[in-house]
């Protein structure tokens, strides 16, 4: 009988057809699952996990995020406060940044509406209830270069703080008291649109540091109501609850030789050199404005100020002690890094708003570097 010579290749074939398969791990077809799958864990094949693991692509990464993007852009403009007159002027307030610690509105009109006359607003983010203290901060350091835009003390919302950033007309623009009366008409508008804002128009602060220091110190003891400008028995009068002034000029006609030139930020300010215009500089100057029930004052002057001799603070501070105002002093070394949430500027700010616009009248005692004690 003849025989058939096989190849390897062939055998290996043959083999494989006719013997059994061996036993193996059951195989499970795959399974896309939704995130929202009803059936339990149980339930699903072996080696599904019961998460949805599957990872977006790069570019669905990207087109994922521009769609969140544009939702949450939706939802900003959907939450900002409808269309309102303001001064006058019908003005969308759009939301500029939506986010859990804080809405903005930015470019908000005062007064004659001009671009000198604005303010920015920041709300605390989320659920609130009641109405919010206000604190206004006034810019500029020596009345020449005002930018509302450059607030340090945004971090305030986070404690449930509303921060308002005012503009006004600089020195190169208008001479004093064009700034003191910009700053007094934005207060009469964040007074009248209280409600809009959901602010307490009974508990507003003002700081400022230097010049915009001045300007809080002037406009929270000159005794002038900051709030409708024809005050009525439902509308009634609204002052400044308290003020926070850093490294302040507070008496011009003492701030020294350098500042008497016709080229100084004060001559400036009023129009001419201080010494040949003195009863414009008394005017432009806190300490003449210091009288028994003036709102709580909180003075942090740097030691070594340049702009500013300590001394402004110091004859602000006795001034007022004599009135029996509520003042406080505090002098240090240096005002860096600013006045900033985790600075000892900042928690000294915060303490005292803390104590003047929400929790009453209750004394405190500071200490300064050297470990003396400061305070009224």
């Amino acid at each position: 009988m003849a025989r058939r010579l096989i190849s390897a290749g062939t055998l290996v074939w043959l083999t494989l057809l006719v013997a059994p398969p061996a036993a193996a791990e059951p195989v499970h077809h795959a399974v896309r699952l939704h995130r929202d799958d009803p059936r339990p864990a149980g339930d699903l094949p072996v080696g599904i996990a019961p998460e949805w693991q599957q990872q977006p692509q790069p570019t669905g990464r990207r087109r994922t995020s521009r769609r969140a993007r544009r939702r949450a852009q939706r939802r900003g403009w959907e939450e900002a406060t409808p269309p309102a007159t303001i001064n006058g002027i019908d003005v969308v307030l759009p939301v500029a940044a939506h986010s859990r610690l804080r809405i903005d509105h930015r470019d908000i009109p005062y007064g004659t509406g001009s671009p000198h006359h604005r303010f920015n607003i920041f709300l605390p983010g989320g659920c609130r209830q009641g109405q919010l203290p206000l604190v206004v901060w006034l810019p500029g350091a020596d009345w020449s270069t005002i930018d509302r835009n450059d607030c340090p003390i945004l971090w305030l919302t986070s404690h449930g703080y509303a921060v308002a950033s005012v503009g006004y007309r600089p020195s190169s623009v208008g001479h004093f008291p064009a700034q003191r009366d910009d700053c007094r008409a934005a207060f009469r508008q964040l007074a009248e649109d209280a409600a809009l804002w959901g602010i307490a128009p009974d508990r507003i602060a003002v700081v400022g540091q230097a010049g915009g220091g001045h300007l809080a110190a002037l406009l929270g003891l000159d005794g002038q109501p900051v709030g409708a400008a024809a005050p009525t028995a439902s509308e009634p009068a609204v002052r400044i609850a308290a003020i926070c002034s850093l490294s302040p000029f507070t008496h011009l006609p003492t701030l020294g030789p350098d500042h008497d030139r016709a080229s100084s930020a004060a001559s400036r300010l009023i129009g001419g050199p201080l010494p040949e215009l003195r009863e414009a500089a008394l005017a432009a100057s806190p300490l003449g404005y210091a009288s028994p029930g003036d709102p709580p004052t909180l003075l942090i002057h740097e030691r070594t100020a340049r702009l500013v001799p300590v001394s402004q603070s110091e004859r602000l501070h006795r001034a007022l002690q004599t009135a029996g105002v509520d003042s406080q002093l505090i002098i240090h070394d240096e005002m860096k890094p600013g006045i900033t949430a985790d600075s000892r500027v900042g928690r000294l700010l915060l303490a005292f708003l803390d104590r003047t616009l929400t929790a009453g009248t209750v004394s405190i005692v500071v200490h300064d570097a050297a470990g003396q004690q400061d305070g009224g």
